[in-house]
């Protein structure tokens, strides 16, 4: 039997949460860097390098390399002769989470209930927590953060127990196609197929951090991979999936659940071994290549200078200066209540640009944490109004509903994306941010902001 204090636990799973977030994984990027140089297509090499510029700069910076830092997944194996001593385990998990997204200034993006009450716990916990007892007198601790871009981008899909290989083969592939701009490719993906609907999401969850899969389950997933990236978009030809990572087991004789957790390119996990009282980190720092540096394409425009963006046409590629605004859910859910209920709005909508951003908290002596793009279709039930209100642009990442382009259209305003996942770097060209209200909402403040050189697409004119 041996004796392992919870406290070894807290530190751990500190430390995991940490590397997590801001060390990417030297096997990920690896893989990233390795499309970079089979990439083909210009903007694919473009947008890889910088993927790889803002690892570099999260690590070196110690900044998060997404502003979501994600909700908190926890795997514990723990041997069956292992005594656990001191705090009970699960307190001892979210007060670890609690402690770093406070001390490191990650964002903490959970809320107390799903449905009624959606208020910011203001911890990131409760972390989610998957058990199992195996043999031994160790503990395994595998830690998972997982953005909700790409979540929200996840499928499970119950197949017929009779579905065949080549048709499970282009089923799943054709789901992992649809999940879009949204998902921030390039992206690693988690299967799970098999137990039931429920243990299938986790399987697919726990193929994210695991090595060990079977000579079968390695062939299949390499077959859904390359018919994915066969048919991807030419912009991520042969790289639209940088991995896909397998798990399979048993299930009923009516069922064959197919779960599919998509992670965009920041692929963030981090694992360790507890055993003697010590603590095994796995977590391996990457060999920074040196990036060949690329000039941000297109030319600078000032965010007051509203005649030049009017002109503006879809694909251009534009660098812009100047003062935005930073809001997301809640404080659009806000802008547009007060909008309806005639009260004065804290700043005025007319020829301005909002950025769809919740930054994590800002270090001290920093002027924001890291910073990045959400998904702009959440704001399309708000969007209308604001853009009838005068509203020049929005910044974000991915698709728009066709009621919003024909809105942008009609008022000549300007839909602008981002590349996700490349906050650190764009922290870097903040140069003044404040709260200017809903300072309640947490992560979902409304904040003004100046930048400088933002690289932005012209995505919809």
């Amino acid at each position: 039997m041996s004796e392992i204090s919870t406290n070894l636990i807290k530190e751990a799973v500190y430390k995991l949460c940490f590397d997590a977030n801001t060390c990417l994984n030297a096997d990920v990027y690896s893989k990233i860097l390795s499309a970079l140089k089979n990439a083909k297509n210009s903007e694919t090499k473009n947008l890889l390098r910088t993927i790889l510029k803002n690892a570099e700069i999260a690590y070196e910076e110690k900044m998060p390399l997404c502003q979501d830092t994600g909700q908190v997944i926890v795997f514990l194996e723990i041997g069956q002769n292992v005594n656990l001593s001191g705090d009970l385990l699960e307190e001892t998990i979210n007060h670890a989470v609690e402690n770093c997204y406070r001390e490191n200034y990650f964002r903490k993006s959970v809320v107390k209930n799903a449905v009624f009450d959606r208020e910011n716990t203001t911890t990131n916990t409760p972390a989610i927590i998957y058990t199992n007892i195996v043999k031994g007198d160790e503990i395994n601790i595998k830690v998972l953060i997982k953005g909700a871009g790409s979540e929200n981008k996840s499928k499970l899909e119950m197949f017929l127990p009779t579905t065949g290989e080549e048709e499970l083969i282009a089923k799943i592939g054709d789901l992992i196609i649809s999940a879009g701009e949204n998902a921030c490719p390039p992206m690693f993906i988690g299967l799970g197929i098999g137990l039931s609907s429920d243990g299938a999401m986790i399987l697919s969850k726990k193929a994210l951090v695991t090595d060990k899969f079977t000579k079968q389950e390695l062939t299949l997933a390499g077959k859904i991979k390359s018919y994915v990236n066969e048919k991807a978009p030419d912009k991520y030809k042969d790289c639209y999936i940088l991995d896909i990572k397998l798990l399979s087991a048993a299930t009923h004789i009516a069922c064959m659940p197919a779960a599919i957790t998509i992670n965009c390119h920041s692929d963030r996990f981090s694992s360790c071994t507890i055993r003697e009282n010590k603590i095994f980190y796995h977590h391996k720092k990457p060999d920074f290549t040196e990036i060949e540096e690329t000039k941000s394409a297109g030319k600078e425009i000032l965010a007051t200078d509203i005649e030049t963006i009017k002109t503006l046409k879809k694909g251009e590629n534009i660098l812009l200066t100047g003062q935005i605004y930073v809001a997301r859910d809640m404080a659009h859910k806000k802008l547009v209540n007060l909008i309806k209920n005639n009260e004065p709005l804290p700043f005025d909508i007319k020829d301005k640009i909002i950025f769809y951003a919740g930054p994590c908290p800002p270090k001290p002596d920093t002027i924001t944490g890291s910073i990045g793009p959400t998904t702009a279709s959440r704001m399309d039930k708000y969007a209308a109004l604001l853009y009838e209100k005068g509203l020049i642009a929005t910044i974000g990442k991915g698709s728009r509903s066709e009621e919003i382009k024909k809105i942008i259209k009609k008022t000549g305003s300007k839909y602008f994306t981002i590349p996700g996942g490349i906050a650190a770097l764009l922290a870097n060209k903040v140069l003044k941010s404040e709260i200017i209200a809903f300072n309640e909402l947490g992560a979902e403040a409304l904040y003004k902001i100046y930048i400088k050189q933002f690289p932005l697409k012209v995505e919809i004119a």
